[in-house]
């Protein structure tokens, strides 16, 4: 039988690359820094072909390579109509977890999909290396020129509702169909981000609902519309997904499966930029206003370097934590981090922490 229409979308839409190769995976996609769709770029994968003979085939190829660790389920009533979000009055969110086998879950979504208003069901970023090993080797990316770990998403017809990734990604249908609108990081402001330590997905999250916009009660969105693109893709296709991109995914079948693989295009020892907000809410915010002026200054010289190099006029070798980081300067950037963490402990444990720094000196 054949897939029912999409909706209708008004957006742009999101361009589509055919034959993508590593050379215009780098020179062109990743190098735009905006989303792409990569035609039929996984529809030669044992886990598309299983996919595509039968829901029961693709359980089947799951359940002869999983590992059977139980992962984290997001399992929501039927009320919520598959979107994943926030409580009416912001005290947590609109589901409940579970924990199972990924080919147990793949059961259930199977169990009710002929039932007209089924459980929400949804597994997301479980590690394919550690559930199912054999999956990532007969179902590789092979066109990235560094390590990307995959990881299965599953569920039936559900939304994740508008966030970002701290990570670039291509995440490669595998069945169903998905819906992706894109917003550009400067969107922000426009947004309506709920709180930082609170979302459905672990990530910061839209409160607007981008199927149903409240643009009363949240009229920059509009704003947010007016740069937003979207994707429609379906098994075998990828997007090209660059970090701090927001967007929306909406899943239109029974069964929607995905393989998605991570990487990060900066130095191994990079840290966490958002654990740098995170501190800089607890160092800068609390600060006065002409305070925070002042360090926004230091933060663009130094950080954000809007005025270019901001020590041109010391030797590479003089510049210290500026210069080429060597791996004394970075543990010295590290014990200070550290250090100034150990005020937000207990007495007794930063004190304790204190003298281990002092004494790895």
């Amino acid at each position: 039988m054949a897939a029912a229409p999409l909706p209708e979308r008004a957006l742009p839409r999101t361009p589509e690359w055919h034959d993508v190769d590593l050379k215009t995976l780098r020179g062109e996609i990743i190098a735009r820094d905006r989303p792409a769709v990569l035609k039929g770029f996984a529809s030669s994968w044992p886990i598309v072909r299983a996919a595509a003979q039968s829901p029961q085939a693709l359980l089947e190829y799951v359940r002869a390579r999983d590992l059977g660790r139980p992962t984290k389920i997001m399992v929501g009533r039927p009320e919520i109509q598959g979107l994943y979000f926030f409580r009416d009055d912001m005290s947590g969110l609109n589901f409940d977890w579970q924990y199972r086998p990924v080919h147990e879950t793949l059961a259930a979504i199977l169990a009710c999909m002929d039932q007209p208003a089924p459980p929400a069901i949804y597994t997301g970023a479980t590690s394919v290396q550690e559930h199912f090993p054999e999956i990532g080797r007969e179902n590789a990316l092979e066109i990235l020129d560094k390590p990307a770990r995959p990881y299965l998403w599953l569920g039936n017809k559900v939304t994740a509702a508008t966030h970002y990734d701290n990570l670039d990604g291509i995440n490669c249908m595998v069945a169903g169909r998905k819906r992706f609108t894109f917003f550009p990081p400067d969107q922000l402001p426009n947004l309506y981000i709920g709180p930082l330590d609170l979302g459905p997905g672990g990530q910061a999250t839209s409160l607007v609902k981008v199927a149903a916009p409240d643009l009363e009660r949240y009229p920059r969105f509009a704003q947010a519309l007016a740069a937003a693109e979207s994707a429609d893709v379906e098994p075998g296709d990828a997007v090209f997904i660059p970090n701090l991109w927001w967007h929306n995914v909406e899943s239109f079948e029974p069964l929607n499966a995905s393989l998605n693989f991570w990487w990060l295009d900066a130095v191994e020892w990079a840290a966490e930029p958002f654990a740098a907000l995170a501190h800089a809410l607890l160092a800068i915010t609390p600060l006065p206003e002409s305070r925070r002026r002042a360090w926004r200054q230091m933060f663009d010289h130094y950080v954000f370097q809007t005025n270019g190099d901001p020590v041109p006029y010391l030797p590479p070798e003089r510049r210290g934590l500026l210069g080429p980081l060597n791996a004394p300067l970075k543990d010295h950037m590290r014990v200070q981090i550290i250090r100034s963490l150990t005020k937000l402990l207990p007495d007794a444990l930063g004190e304790q922490i204190r003298r281990l720094l002092r004494a790895a000196r």
